[in-house]
C-alpha cells in the first residue's frame, strides 16, 4: 500500500470511528444489557468457544461494548483457563511502545478485585502468567469499535491487539481462533470496513441476532 493509500485510509478509518462512537453514546444501558445476555447465549452454544480449554476475553468499556463480566464468569464455571489484556505503554525489546501482556488471571473472584489501569482506565491484570510466553491460546474474544458482515474489525487505533497478534504468531507460528462481540450498532455493510495490510480479519463475530459468517446447522 502507497502512502497516498495508507493515509486515505488512515482518514477513512477515523471518520468511521467517530461516526460508530457518535451513535453508541445513544445505547441505554437496558439496551447494552439486553444485548449482552443474547451474546453469552450464542456464545456458550459455539462450538469454537466450547472446545477452546483457554480463552482472553477483554474487560468492556462501561457504555460502547457488551457487558463481558457474565462471559467470565461462564469461564470460570466451565473450568477454562483465562487471560485477560493488559495494556503496555512502556517499551520492551521486540515489541511496539503500544503492546498487549494476555494475563492469566485465577478466579472470578479475582477478575472483581481487579483496579481500573492505564489510559483507558480498564480493570487490568497486573500480575499473571502471560499467555505470549506460554503460546496456549485457543481463543480469543475481541473488542472494536465496528465490524464488517465481512470479518472485519476495526479498533481504537491504538493497534495493541494487532501488534500483540503479529507477536504471537511470530513466536508460534500460529494464532488463536478470534472471535469479534458486537453491538448490533457496531456492524456496518459489507466492504464498507477500511482496512490495511497489517489489520486482522476475525474468524466470526457474534452479535446479539446472529453470528457470521452463519455456523452450520447440526
Amino acid at each position: 500500500m502507497t502512502v497516498r493509500a495508507s493515509l486515505t485510509v488512515k482518514a477513512a478509518k477515523k471518520q468511521l470511528r467517530n461516526q460508530i462512537k457518535a451513535s453508541l453514546k445513544t445505547i441505554s444501558q437496558e439496551s447494552l444489557a439486553s444485548q449482552s445476555q443474547h451474546i453469552l447465549s450464542r456464545l456458550v452454544n459455539n462450538p469454537t468457544f466450547q472446545n477452546a480449554q483457554s480463552v482472553a476475553v477483554f474487560m468492556n468499556m462501561p457504555d460502547s461494548e457488551i457487558k463481558t463480566l457474565p462471559i467470565l464468569k461462564q469461564c470460570f464455571q466451565l473450568n477454562k483457563l483465562v487471560y485477560l489484556p493488559r495494556c503496555n505503554t512502556v517499551p520492551v525489546k521486540h515489541r511496539k511502545p503500544n503492546h498487549l501482556s494476555m494475563l492469566r488471571i485465577a478466579t472470578y473472584d479475582d477478575v472483581l478485585q481487579l483496579q481500573p489501569q492505564g489510559k483507558y482506565q480498564l480493570l487490568e491484570p497486573t500480575v499473571g502468567e502471560d499467555a505470549l510466553e506460554l503460546g496456549d491460546l485457543d481463543l480469543i474474544l475481541l473488542p472494536g469499535v465496528a465490524f464488517s458482515t465481512t470479518l472485519q474489525r476495526l479498533g481504537h487505533g491504538a493497534g495493541f491487539y494487532d501488534e500483540f497478534l503479529s507477536t504471537y504468531k511470530q513466536k508460534w507460528s500460529k494464532l488463536p481462533a478470534l472471535i469479534g462481540l458486537a453491538l448490533q450498532e457496531q456492524i456496518v455493510p459489507e466492504n464498507s470496513l477500511p482496512v490495511e495490510d497489517h489489520d486482522y480479519g476475525l474468524d466470526q463475530i457474534i452479535t446479539s441476532s446472529r453470528t457470521f459468517p452463519s455456523l452450520p446447522q447440526i
